[in-house]
């Protein structure tokens, strides 16, 4: 008897072990399979003598919904989406009732299903099995590899492990060791399928590793969406639960609520950072490893993605496929040893007095350009006067932070003052180290020490490239320097050269700052490992810096990858322009960092000044003249004509005007304004419209700085740039000039309250405006 299953790889484990104990010949291909070998896949099926499939909405199913009604071969298919029942070709009632056992899981429904299947559809030809109905299995429970059951109840648990005699290695330990109260706690939260399936080996070495490490583990499963009737919770409702509970929280489900206001709501209570490790659904460790991308299209979406739109972090890779199914998960040891420490460093950051945390701020500094204008340098933001704003803040809260800068230029003075940077082109090593602009000197015995521990591949891609430590870059004395300012326990750096090493630039030794095979210099490793060390957590200020483009995987990075390297097991936090996502993405998956969003830099319209502006003028009288003063008329084509060479404005619209009217103006207005009034015509319509892209273009009015709120005239120019295009559609009547000016007054009158009656939701108000500026529909 042969079975055919095309179903989802999680399934498979559990079928082909039933099948076995059935002697059930199995042929089982997992989705990905039909996607890479359907005609395979459809080959097999008029092989079969029933066939099961958990179907998604892929197109690929199509083929075998067509290839099914040829060959006539009994086919059922189960899954949680209804709809996709209808691959099936029996009896509804034998699809509801092998649903049932689908849906219950676990080894012994998957058994009894198969049996009531043959009966069901094969018993006509003699084969009758007997069956047990779908049994009962738990929707929800709290698990720990060492207890003899599943707990209903997170106070059961708790009353378990707070009591418990039995080591997690089997090895006896006091009941006092592993008292919950007496240690910080973590929550693990992962799939009922994990449970069902059997398919717990990462879930165990997660577990096994917290607790090594010193933290109690509660952990629990559940189906995610939840089923209501069925008494199945949602994954909000079983995090709920946690509430109070636990320090940190370890999600290895990729989407744990259904809406983002729900995830919002249930995180709040929770009030803990929320982890997202990465278990691999189509690769081993070893397609992992190869693979330079890292993570499929289809897993980055899944299981990296999905997960953020919830404002989990940390998508380090804990688990792969088996290699030899790819069926049930295997642990990444050294992945699961790295995120228990990375977890265990942010609840101690969290636990730490005010007084006692240690807080490195990290300035950017763009390569191969002037040292003085690139230190802090960030998109729309004043880093410097940020930072020095941030460090006075922190000590009146209580962190201890001596003497900080008065503000930005007093700061970046300090700086520059002390050499306070990795610059050796125009300061010599000694002369920074003279000045005070070294925080630490550390030896190459300290540097090998643990640069030894790195994987020889990564050493080896060092060394090529910068030669042996220490190299030749911010070296004083066999020693590498590490750069910046100490505020008591505040640190301030700028981040250290990514691809320069040598006093002088000549072409050899600076390499290209995103190269994605140049590793960063010696100098940059030690910088970052002396902060891991010296800090608890770092803090990188403005977009964008060079750390999270460092060679190594695009997500799902190893301990190849010279970002992970470099971070270490250090929290990071990210100051990011909330207006670029894509870069603050790659920040987060690839330098783990948790962002802190800021505003956009207020942006105003550029206007029209100087030479522009008279042509702006001289047009609108030569249209107010035309056809009554021909000496007039005659003297401003000429000043339009000169103006437009002046402002070298004919460039823009040279193309547009020969496509217009020809080469002939082209050429002419170029020169004199010898051309006909059609023309003419032409050239004031185009150089309105070149007017009109410069006046339209917004520009930034200044910089942001970190936590200040934009007031007065700037919100209300702030605000417009985002509504304008709006505004400007609601008016019947006017010039763009007309319309920003009209629309601005709006905005001044509803910010400062002049217009807000009171007694309505603006629409009586709206009216008047409506009346008083001619705006037609709603704004």
């Amino acid at each position: 008897m042969r079975l055919v299953a095309i179903v989802w790889r999680a399934d498979i484990s559990l079928l082909r072990r039933a099948c076995e104990a059935l002697q059930i010949d199995l042929v089982a291909w997992s989705r990905e399979d039909l996607r890479e070998r359907l005609d395979e896949c459809l080959k097999s099926l008029e092989r079969a003598d029933f066939v099961l499939l958990h179907p998604s909405h892929e197109d690929a199913w199509s083929a075998v919904e067509v290839a099914l009604e040829k060959i006539h071969v009994p086919a059922v298919a189960v899954g949680y989406d209804t709809s996709l029942w209808s691959l099936s070709n029996v009896k509804p009632e034998v699809v509801a009732t092998a649903n049932a056992y689908f849906v219950k899981g676990g080894y012994e429904n998957v058994l009894n299903m198969l049996k009531f299947l043959v009966s069901e559809i094969l018993g006509a030809s003699g084969e009758k099995w007997a069956y047990e109905p779908p049994k009962e299995e738990r929707w929800q429970g709290f698990y720990h590899p060492d207890a003899e059951s599943v707990f209903g109840s997170i106070e059961d648990y708790l009353s378990w492990y707070a009591t418990r005699s039995q080591g997690s290695k089997g090895q006896k330990q006091a009941a006092s060791d592993v008292r919950v109260e007496r240690k910080p706690r973590v929550g693990i939260l992962f799939y009922r399928t994990y449970f069902l399936n059997e398919d717990l080996e990462v879930v165990d070495a997660l577990i096994r590793e917290f607790e090594r490490q010193g933290f109690a583990v509660i952990s629990a499963f559940c189906t995610g969406m939840g089923d209501k009737e069925a008494g199945a919770k949602t994954s909000g409702e079983v995090i709920e639960e946690f509430v109070g509970k636990v320090d940190a929280l370890v999600n290895l489900q990729p989407v744990f609520l259904a809406t983002v206001e729900g995830a919002v709501s249930v995180l709040k209570k929770l009030d803990v950072p929320v982890f997202h490790p990465v278990l691999l659904y189509y690769k081993t460790a070893k397609e992992w490893r190869e693979d330079p991308h890292g993570l499929s299209a289809a897993e980055v979406g899944w299981s990296v993605a999905m997960p953020e739109f919830e404002g989990l972090i940390e998508p380090l890779v804990v688990g792969a496929c088996d290699e030899a199914e790819k069926s049930k998960h295997v642990p990444v040891d050294e992945r699961v040893r790295k995120i228990v420490r990375r977890v265990k460093k942010w609840v101690e950051l969290r636990k730490k007095p005010k007084a006692e945390r240690r807080v490195a701020f990290i300035l950017h500094n763009k390569p191969c350009a002037s040292v003085e204008a690139t230190v802090g340098s960030a998109s729309h933001l004043d880093a410097l006067e940020s930072v020095a704003r941030i460090l006075k803040r922190m000590r009146e809260e209580g962190y201890a932070v001596e003497n900080p800068p008065e503000n930005g230029k007093a700061l970046i003075d300090e700086i520059m003052r002390r050499k306070a940077i990795s610059e050796f082109r125009w300061t010599t090593v000694e002369e920074i180290v003279k000045k005070g602009g070294a925080l630490a000197l550390i030896s190459r015995e300290e540097y090998e020490e643990w640069f030894n521990r790195l994987d020889e591949e990564v050493r080896k891609k060092v060394c090529e490239a910068w030669g042996e430590p220490p190299g030749n870059a911010m070296v004083f004395e066999g020693k590498l320097v590490v750069t910046g300012l100490k505020f008591g326990n505040a640190i301030v750096c700028v981040q250290p050269k990514r691809g320069c090493a040598g006093a002088r630039c000549d072409g050899q030794v600076c390499k290209i700052l995103h190269d994605p095979e140049v590793p960063p210099p010696h100098q940059y490793l030690a910088t970052y490992k002396y902060l891991e060390e010296n800090a608890d957590v770092v803090v990188h200020v403005g977009t964008h810096g060079n750390l999270e483009f460092l060679p190594g995987k695009s997500v799902g990075l190893s301990e190849r990858c010279f970002p992970d390297i470099a971070i270490g097991d250090l929290p990071h936090l990210y100051i990011y322009n909330s207006d670029n996502p894509p870069e603050g993405t790659i920040a987060k998956r690839r330098s783990y960092a948790t962002l802190v969003d800021h505003m956009q830099a207020v942006l105003t319209e550029s206007g029209l000044y100087g030479e522009l502006k008279e042509l702006e003028d001289a047009i609108a009288e030569y249209r107010k003249v035309k056809g009554e003063n021909k000496a007039r008329e005659s003297e401003l084509r000429k000043q339009i004509i000169s103006l437009l060479r002046k402002t070298r404005l004919f460039d823009e619209i040279r193309n547009e005007l020969r496509r217009k009217v020809g080469e002939r103006c082209g050429k002419v207005c170029e020169n004199d304004e010898d051309f006909g009034e059609e023309e003419f015509d032409a050239v004031l319509d185009a150089i309105h419209r070149a007017l009109s892209r410069i006046y339209d273009t917004q520009i930034p009015d200044g910089m942001h700085i970190f936590g200040e709120k934009v007031e007065g005239e700037r919100k209300v120019n702030f605000i417009y740039a985002i509504l304008r295009r709006d505004f400007r559609k609601a008016l019947r009547k006017g010039s763009a000039a007309e319309a920003d000016e009209i629309a601005k007054g709006i905005l001044r009158r509803f910010l400062s309250g002049e217009e807000w009656c009171g007694n309505c939701r603006n629409e009586c108000c709206f009216e008047r405006w409506r009346g008083d500026f001619e705006i037609e529909g709603e704004v």
